[in-house]
């Protein structure tokens, strides 16, 4: 919470000492650098969005899982008290200050909300739910995309009705 709150080079030892209410020989016995705990937490993240995705493409409806996915989206977005956002988004917004194994895993966690999208897509198309004439590709980055927009618009410049239209013009993308 504290690398997502802040993020990574606004973090300091004493804000992670202060947090874990460790020493440090204790920190770094138990989590080796601030960096290795950093990866560690967006390996977490990582781990969690998976679930996630796993969770919504096991709905019955490839077009209810792309709309419960904004509407959770704008849910968290609304009801976080701190607008600290979403931590991968975060992450994208400064990626290249970022050594290449912490922008192999953001890289990795954006791409697995990407191919969501292109993979329910893709089945929606299957099942007739979603147009022929609806590309996969295209259309899974303008999702992502508005995930993004979201996401950032959220911290303070919109309000919800703001974020629902945007989230609604998005699910228009895949009728």
């Amino acid at each position: 919470n504290l690398f997502w709150r802040k993020g990574y080079s606004d973090t300091s030892m004493a804000d992670l000492l202060d947090v874990t209410a460790l020493t440090k020989g204790s920190f770094y016995n138990a989590f080796g650098s601030k960096r290795d705990l950093f990866i560690q937490a967006l390996t977490r993240y990582e781990q969690d969005t998976r679930v996630m995705l796993q969770e919504l493409s096991a709905l019955d409806s490839p077009s209810t899982a792309i709309q419960t996915f904004f509407e959770g989206l704008i849910a968290s977005t609304t009801s976080d008290t701190d607008k600290k956002g979403c931590f991968t988004v975060n992450m994208l917004l400064c990626i290249t200050s970022y050594d290449e194994e912490i922008q192999s895993i953001v890289r990795r966690t954006a791409q697995s909300v990407e191919t969501f999208f292109k993979q329910m897509i893709e089945l929606g198309r299957v099942r007739g739910e979603i147009s022929e004439d609806v590309s996969p590709e295209k259309n899974a980055k303008l999702l992502f995309s508005t995930m993004v927009s979201i996401r950032v618009l959220g911290r303070g410049t919109y309000d919800t009705k703001s974020l629902e239209i945007l989230a609604e013009r998005a699910l228009r993308l895949i009728k």
